[in-house]
């Protein structure tokens, strides 16, 4: 079933501040999460419900909204976190739950014409919608431009595949519809995000919204002035010149494709140095040939320049556990850069170091319940185990390695 009121989608009045916190603070959303939340709630029901049900409730208008979804959380004061068909997660409060139906069958996701249909129906006459592989791009962006991302978000998908399957990991087919909204210029993508995910992802290239399962971009070819490339090769000439920026929607693009093939769950305790991490180390894929997944994993230039510059500048000795015991250091402005670079590092650091440990870390984390946090205790159990050492113990080993081997 199509929403009955579908701009509701994107109107985070709409549900509660649980689902809404990530888009308005990034890396701060776990914490409000739990806040909002019984703990219990989450031993009540779990991600793999298949059961579609029918729930009606009132949005912040007081608006009867009718979504058909799956049941992801159930707590037991009755609210619930529902999947819809299209991907999205709302959180429903008790107070704000009218009825509840079961529909009688499994749930399914849209599929593509469905997908495209809700997201025109959304997103209004001036956008077209363009299916490449599992992707649906739906754009007011010049048709070119849209298959270019439509090109290289199926490529990455592809590579990300098959990097982590010649490495012992058998990710999942995506579950959801892979949906990428792509604007026409940097001021319409940065009005939309400022009302969908807050004024810091409006700053950006583009980001990935755990709510939505979506990623939200913008054509990096328009000019100020409004002119976007003329043709192909005007196209590729401007991306060439803008690897950093292209590099930037690989990053949120691989946030998608993780939290979409099973490596990660959607908000589940996930360290952001692990997720950033692997995001980062995916930028080196080379986006302009089929020969993407060759060059996955190669040094990040940008990454590793600004690591060098962090250890030069006085680097505290207890940098890894700070880094790994939870993620204030990705919250805070004047720390995230550093935080981001050694994020970069030490994933390149223990993929070349410890590949297997690395990859059953992974395998741990994946395994994680939807909203329960991790304390510090529990997070640095689970590094040790996995690489038999604590990060205070791996740092000076991991210092020789990055002087060594990064440059």
């Amino acid at each position: 079933m199509v929403y009955r009121r579908q701009q509701c989608l994107n109107n985070s009045r709409a549900v509660s501040p649980i689902l809404s916190s990530f888009g308005k603070s990034r890396h701060a959303w776990i914490a409000l999460l739990i806040l909002q939340l019984p703990l219990q709630a989450t031993s009540a029901a779990h991600k793999e419900t298949a059961a579609l049900w029918t729930v009606t409730f009132l949005d912040a208008q007081d608006s009867e909204q009718i979504v058909d979804g799956r049941v992801v959380v159930e707590a037991q004061d009755g609210g619930l976190m529902l999947e819809d068909r299209m991907g999205v997660l709302w959180n429903i409060t008790p107070d704000r739950l009218v009825d509840r139906q079961a529909a009688g069958r499994e749930f399914t996701a849209y599929s593509s014409q469905e997908v495209q249909a809700a997201l025109l129906a959304e997103f209004g006459a001036s956008f077209r919608c363009y299916q490449a592989g599992r992707y649906t791009i739906c754009t007011n962006a010049s048709r070119h431009y849209a298959l270019w991302c439509g090109r290289l978000l199926e490529r990455l998908c592809r590579a990300f595949q098959r990097y982590w399957s010649h490495n012992g990991l058998k990710l999942q087919e995506p579950g959801s519809p892979l949906i990428a909204i792509v604007f026409r210029s940097q001021q319409e993508f940065s009005k939309h995000a400022t009302a969908d995910a807050g004024p810091a992802s409006a700053d950006g290239f583009g980001y990935y919204s755990m709510r939505s399962n979506r990623i939200m971009l913008f054509d990096l070819t328009t000019t100020s002035g409004g002119q976007s490339a003329l043709n192909e090769s005007d196209l590729s000439l401007r991306l060439a010149r803008m690897p950093f920026n292209v590099a930037t929607v690989v990053h949120e693009a691989t946030h998608q494709v993780a939290f979409n093939t099973g490596l990660h769950t959607r908000y589940a305790d996930n360290p952001l140095w692990l997720t950033e991490g692997m995001a980062m180390y995916f930028e080196s894929m080379d986006a302009r040939n089929s020969g993407a997944y060759r060059t996955i994993g190669r040094i990040n230039r940008w990454r590793s320049e600004k690591f060098g510059e962090f250890v030069a500048d006085r680097r505290p000795a207890d940098s890894l556990t700070t880094l790994t015991a939870n993620d204030k250091r990705f919250r805070n402005p004047d720390l995230a850069a550093n935080a981001y670079a050694e994020a970069w590092a030490l994933t390149w650091f223990l993929i070349r170091t410890r590949r297997d440990e690395y990859v059953e870390f992974l395998r741990h984390v994946s395994r994680k319940p939807t909203l329960i946090p991790d304390d510090t205790s529990v997070r640095h159990r689970d590094f040790q185990e996995a690489f038999g050492v604590s990060p205070q113990e791996l740092n000076d080993e991991f210092l020789r390695f990055m002087r060594r081997r990064a440059r």
